[in-house]
């Protein structure tokens, strides 16, 4: 079966990769057509837990550095 559109990013840029025994797989996200990404991969908010995590470790320091220099 042949896609057109990739199902995981909607791109339409596709390579056979020989290691794959020619099997097509998207340029843009690397699955190989046909297939369905995880649900687990697929963030709504394009953010990880991990750089949440860290946003929130770097404002808490700031918030810190802030109180000390004010107190």
């Amino acid at each position: 079966m042949v896609t057109s559109v990739c199902q995981n990013c909607g791109s339409r840029r596709f390579r056979a990769d020989r290691s794959m025994a020619g099997r097509l797989v998207c340029q843009v996200c690397g699955l190989a057509a046909g297939s369905r990404a995880n649900r687990t991969t697929i963030r709504p908010s394009g953010r990880s837990r991990q750089q949440r995590w860290r946003w929130l470790v770097g404002l808490v320091i700031v918030v810190i550095l802030i109180a000390v220099v004010m107190g």
